[in-house]
């Protein structure tokens, strides 16, 4: 098939994805008596089939070699035993009005032909298994027995896709062998309980529509901006799959085990880590999108479910920084973790979201590369007799590309395969690509070597600029166009654009990397457009110019405290209330932010989290350190952070500015001091638990450590006005900005508690401060909490729509809400003193005073 044929193709397919799109807060009508409508994954490979062009590729061909007796006869009478009890096995697939339906049809006798082997018996599996299949006039099931000799046969059941998944392969085996040997008994009688309906789960699946809601919108922002690998092709290829592989020593394997288990990481997670890493090593490419297969078993009456129940959850980590593998990893490990939270969300309605996103303009997908671990095949265990599968390839790869790590077998010791597709890969690349991953896999822990120093896709077309902008104004647009994948005039708005949040750290670690002036992921929320962002660089650029700060001296004064994240919201307090106790201060910054820090008593350490000889260097020498500076997106980072700054000194008090988040969700409405943390934690809140632990062990009993937990801080600073406008209190700010409906998040802290407040937990900026530098000199030696007050999320919608004038009125969720997760409230005894509210502390007064600034 030309690439042209494909191109028409999937464009017609996408003209029927969208021709059936509904409204997903309405439930479909229920189809009539006897028929129900397909699954979404079913849709999908219905719509390819009408089109035609598919071939074998959606074909399950399930064999076994058996040496010994077998009954061809009483393995008909299993088979039609089976068929009757899973509907899914005797379905048609119709359509009525534009629309496929499913329809089970009665069932009756299942034939299992025999045929005497011929010489070339390979190629006969091989031709019966790529028969075609009529959707519409079923069966979706076919049978064939290979007699080789009187005591050696091979039985094939070649299966469509639309009625089975490799979930399904196990269920099937499993009752087929215990169906054959009670025919062979003559016992044909049924299993307890009626097995669960396939038509039944497409039917819940689709009246589940609305609540997809949430998890479609997280899919198509964690989408933006992501295009399609351009695979390397020279030309020349069919369309067909092809396979390269190496093989593994087992204990590689076991190795690849250790390496998850150190990292809290599966076995799958760190193949899927080094598929990560095979692409980004041979192509140069770090914004890469990896499909992965997510089973629909896991809720109640699927257990035992026959069909297809498979999803494809699209992988698309940050890998902007990493340096090393374990950085990789962690970053896959976040990744994954957050796609299953949403892996009930249909992939061909992600494909519809994104529309013409989804693929390039040659109709590549954007999921085009898969990765996975292959167990052992199943096979068919008919008793009085030796068993073996038997690989029957049918030349089909439904990715162009895809990396698995295939475990050992009685047969073979375990590899690692790469198939690929010709017609978008050429054979030397996909070989290329295998040495990498074999390398990665049979020693993770090496150095990365990425190709070539790009990190980005240049945009398809010229950035739009007048003689107006300026050249700060043109950059952006420049950083627009590359990121986001089409062009940016002066005036185009970063979310109209596909943007994000993420994209925004993104667009801002760019932007600050080449004017060596600050900016943060948030400046790109607030200013939006290439012309407002091109001015705020010239004006911090100018800001910088202007101010001369003094670099560090040889030797720390007497009493030194070094300070990080004196730049940020919480450290530009810290600072303050050092400065009124007279403690002359070290602060660690970044060169292009060193200006924002500059005054009496302050020398400059230049440096950031990332860089480690740095940290130490300024650690040294200092009589204190309060360490206040955090990634947020990083965690890994902040581990190492916390490492080097520990390295780099060995006396004095050091405090910690942890947070909340380390508690998890422990089981209790009110956290006291000292509450075990409770699972899930966020990868933040594990990083700052993973901090606290290094912190403590290293200080051990001569003491002088202090972890400080806090929530949400407040106060009149840009950075803190920033976070209320787009952080974890951003959906109540935005909503009421824009004067549309406040919706509340469900009450109720803890599950069992019976507590019915719904809020979060808070402190003043400054209160904070007076905490940190107390523990300057009391030590608390372990951890506390540092609790302004508790706002309940009714009370603060109230007091957003009173100041901002707006005309939204406020409700409560019917069901999911914002991510606003902060429903316990935390006790705050050990640091009560310097906490204690002092005027205009008020959390009224201070909401209303960071609206001003």
């Amino acid at each position: 098939m030309s690439v042209t044929e494909d191109t028409a193709r999937q464009e017609a397919l996408l003209r029927l994805a969208r021709a059936r799109r509904t409204d997903t807060g309405k439930k479909p009508a229920r189809p009539p008596r006897g028929r129900a409508p397909l699954s979404h994954a079913q849709h999908r490979m219905w719509l390819m089939e009408r089109l035609g062009h598919t071939g074998p590729l959606y074909h399950v061909p399930f064999a076994t070699r058996v040496r010994g007796p077998f009954d061809p006869d009483a393995f008909a009478r299993a088979l039609t035993g089976l068929v009757r009890r899973h509907d899914v096995l005797r379905t048609r697939y119709r359509e009525s009005d534009g629309e496929p339906y499913q329809e089970a049809v009665p069932a009756g006798p299942v034939a299992v032909p025999t045929v005497e082997a011929p010489t070339d018996a390979e190629r006969l599996l091989r031709e019966e298994a790529s028969r075609p299949f009529d959707l519409a006039a079923g069966p979706v099931l076919r049978a064939l027995h290979l007699r080789h000799a009187p005591d050696d046969h091979t039985v094939l059941l070649t299966f469509h896709h639309i009625a089975i998944d490799g979930g399904s392969l196990e269920i099937v085996a499993r009752e087929l062998d215990d169906r054959y040997r009670a025919a062979l008994a003559g016992d044909e009688a049924e299993p307890e309980g009626e097995a669960p309906s396939y038509a039944d789960f497409a039917w819940r699946e689709r009246s589940a529509s609305a609540a997809l809601a949430p998890g479609l919108a997280y899919w198509t922002e964690r989408l933006a901006g992501a295009r399609p690998l351009a695979l390397p092709h020279k030309g020349g290829g069919r369309g067909e799959g092809h396979i390269v592989a190496e093989p593994l020593t087992d204990k590689a394997v076991e190795g690849l085990r250790a390496t998850g288990r150190t990292h809290r990481a599966t076995l799958f997670t760190v193949v899927l880590a080094a598929a990560f890493t095979a692409l980004w090593e041979t192509t140069g490419e770090r914004d890469l999108v990896i499909g992965c297969a997510s089973g629909h078993r896991d809720r109640a009456g699927t257990r035992g479910l026959v069909g297809l129940c498979v999803n494809t959850l699209p992988i698309r980590p940050d890998l902007r920084g990493a340096g090393d593998f374990a950085t990789v990893l962690s970053r896959v490990r976040d990744e994954l973790l957050a796609a299953q939270d949403h892996r009930h969300v249909p992939f061909d309605l992600i494909v519809e979201r994104l529309g013409a996103a989804a693929r390039d303009g040659a109709g590549n997908p954007l999921v085009g590369v898969t990765a996975d671990v292959l167990g052992k095949p199943v096979s068919l265990r008919p008793a009085g007799a030796e068993y073996e599968p038997v690989d029957i390839r049918l030349g089909t790869a439904k990715f162009g590309l895809g990396f698995y790590l295939e475990e050992a077998t009685d047969r073979t010791g375990p590899r690692c395969l790469v198939q690929y597709d010709p017609a978008r890969l050429d054979e030397e690349t996909a070989r290329g690509l295998l040495r990498a991953f074999a390398d990665r896999l049979a020693s993770p822990g090496r150095p990365l070597s990425p190709a070539g120093t790009h990190t980005g896709r240049a945009p398809e077309a010229p950035v739009v600029a007048d003689a107006r902008t300026s050249a700060a104004t043109s950059a952006v647009g420049a950083v627009f166009g590359e990121l986001l994948g089409q062009p940016a005039g002066p005036e185009d708005d970063f979310f109209l654009l596909g943007g994000h949040s993420l994209l925004a750290v993104r667009v801002a670690d760019r932007l600050r990397e080449e004017f060596g002036v600050p900016l943060t992921g948030l400046d790109v929320m607030e200013h939006r457009t290439p012309r407002g962002l091109g001015a705020l660089l010239d004006e911090r650029a100018r800001q910088r110019s202007a101010s001369r700060p003094a670099r560090r001296t040889s030797a720390p004064r007497t009493g030194t405290v070094l300070v990080t994240g004196g730049t940020g919201g919480v450290g530009a307090f810290v600072l303050r209330e050092l400065a009124g106790h007279g403690r002359p201060v070290r602060a660690l910054v970044r060169p292009e932010s060193a200006h924002l820090v500059a005054g009496e008593g302050i020398e400059i350490a230049e440096g950031d989290l990332a860089d480690p000889d740095n940290l130490r260097a300024a650690a040294a020498g200092v009589d204190s350190v309060i360490h206040a500076a955090c990634t947020f997106t990083s965690p890994e980072v902040d581990v190492a952070a916390m490492r080097a700054l520990l390295d780099g000194r060995r006396e004095g008090s050091f405090v910690f500015v942890s947070s909340v988040d380390a508690y998890g969700r422990p089981p209790v409405a009110e956290v006291a001091e000292g509450t075990p943390s409770a699972e899930p934690l966020t990868s933040y809140g594990r990083a700052k638990l993973d901090c606290e632990r290094m912190l403590l062990e290293a200080f051990g009993e001569r003491g002088g450590a202090s972890a400080v937990r806090a929530p949400i801080v407040w106060g009149a600073h840009p950075r803190l006005r920033d976070q209320l406008r787009w952080g974890a209190t951003g959906t109540l700010y935005q909503a009421a900005l824009a004067g549309v409906p406040v919706t509340l998040p469900p009450t109720g802290a803890v599950p069992a508690s019976g507590d019915l407040w719904s809020g979060a937990p808070w402190v003043h900026a400054a209160a904070l401060a007076r905490a940190l530098v107390h523990c300057l000199e009391q030590p608390v030696n372990g951890t506390a909490n540092a609790i302004g007050g508790h706002v309940d999320w009714a009370e603060f919608a109230a007091e957003l729509v009173r100041l901002l004038d707006s005309p939204s009125d406020i409700r409560p969720a019917a069901g999911t809400a914002p991510g606003l997760v902060h429903r316990h409230r935390y006790r705050a005894d050990t640091l009560a003193g310097p906490l204690a509210e002092r005027p205009g502390e008020e959390w009224r007064s201070v909401v209303a005073e960071m609206l001003r600034v």
